[in-house]
């Protein structure tokens, strides 16, 4: 609202500043011929009258004089004077031109602008709405991309979130018919929109599909969650700690690690080690040389980083985010900072770790980055001293 007011009132104020002037024009009126002509033919007189009593004229040459100047002024000095030109138009150019000014503005506006952001705040205005966003991608499937095995994945999966589950089915149905149900997604997502649509048909429908999921990724999250509720309803305590279990090498959410683990507990399991600790740490110790201090700033970023031994390319197995402010820095690198799903820190037995300074908070390296490097090994397990010392040239 405010800034409603604030954009009409500049509008108006830009056409007050062209019409105020026009409308306040006087009425204009024609030069006063009559008046001229009598101020020049006395002041002409005036002027014979000098020239005859100084002896520059002659009496009968001011007789003369005087004779052409009636001729040629009084005449039109006598003339009526002619009516006042009134502008009296200048008002309605005014009136014109202030509602041209405020329709180009509106207008232009609504052509290019965004109003949206004034009335319902710049979040709404800017963030397409979830159920938008999904019915985009609905119609994109059904029409032109209908062999985008992903797309009706993540459609389905969508749908879920919404609790729309009968449309979720449909979505999963078409993957499924896609992958001819070898894709451990589509098959999962099917069966847990089953489930949340009609718990009742847990056991008879969505079961065998759980079941066969775990067949074609023994790691998939759905199907080791579901897989575990179902092997504890039918009485098989162990097989169904073992499944969750599984899930919490899957690295899950920590809301949703605690209900596992919660899960567990109650089922009479223990929480493996390897779990608690957040997989096998790495304890790393960095520090700045002091002779490159004066090259950094505190707010600098810092990266850590974890890379198999000898790898050039590709993404680290592990990366966290510091500043040269927490220097000298003391942390531990796990499986919780893993940048990949399914490729864990806790799988190699030697990796590289990488201490980076980036001005620019890149994570790639670039020309002068400051950095350290070290080595860690699973058969001596010792903490990695990184001391960063040496400049990207």
């Amino acid at each position: 609202m405010i800034f409603i007011l604030l954009s009409t009132g500049m509008i108006v104020l830009a056409a007050a500043l062209v019409a105020v002037p026009l409308w306040r024009v006087r009425p204009r009126s024609s030069p006063s011929t009559q008046a001229a002509n009598q101020a020049i033919y006395v002041a002409r007189r005036e002027e014979l009258e000098r020239d005859v009593a100084s002896g520059r004229l002659a009496v009968e040459d001011f007789d003369a004089a005087q004779r052409d100047l009636k001729r040629e002024l009084v005449p039109a000095a006598a003339a009526p004077l002619p009516e006042p030109v009134r502008t009296r138009s200048a008002r309605w150019v005014a009136a014109v031109a202030a509602a041209a000014i405020i329709a180009a503005c509106l207008g232009l506006y609504l052509k290019v602008g965004n109003w949206r952001p004034a009335v319902e705040g710049v979040h709404a205005a800017s963030v397409p709405k979830v159920e938008q966003m999904v019915a985009e991608l609905a119609e994109r499937l059904s029409t032109t991309d209908q062999n985008d095995l992903q797309g009706w994945i993540m459609l389905g999966r969508s749908y879920v979130l919404m609790g729309k589950y009968g449309q979720a089915l449909n979505a999963f149905n078409q993957a499924r018919q896609l992958s001819h149900d070898r894709s451990a997604s589509a098959l999962a997502g099917y069966a847990e929109a089953l489930t949340l649509q009609d718990p009742s048909v847990v056991m008879t429908k969505a079961a065998p599909l759980f079941e066969q999921v775990l067949k074609l990724d023994p790691r998939n999250a759905e199907g080791l969650w579901y897989g575990g509720l179902i092997a504890l309803a039918r009485g098989d305590k162990s097989l169904a700690i073992q499944r969750w279990q599984t899930l919490l090498t899957e690295n899950p959410p920590e809301n949703f690690r605690r209900l596992i683990v919660t899960r567990i507990q109650a089922a009479g399991g223990t929480i493996p080690a390897a779990v608690i600790t957040e997989g096998k740490g790495i304890a790393v110790h960095i520090t700045l040389d002091p002779a490159l201090r004066s090259k950094v700033t505190p707010d600098e970023t810092l990266f850590v980083f974890a890379e198999p031994v000898g790898q050039t390319s590709g993404p680290p197995l592990a990366v966290r985010r510091f500043q040269v402010r927490d220097l000298p820095l003391q942390m531990t690198l796990s499986d919780t900072d893993s940048m990949l799903s399914g490729r864990k820190l806790s799988d190699y037995a030697a990796v590289t770790i990488i201490a980076r300074i980036s001005p620019q908070g890149n994570p790639l390296p670039q020309p002068g980055d400051l950095m350290g490097q070290g080595r860690w090994q699973e058969n001596t397990a010792k903490a990695v001293n990184i001391s960063i010392n040496q400049s990207i040239p």
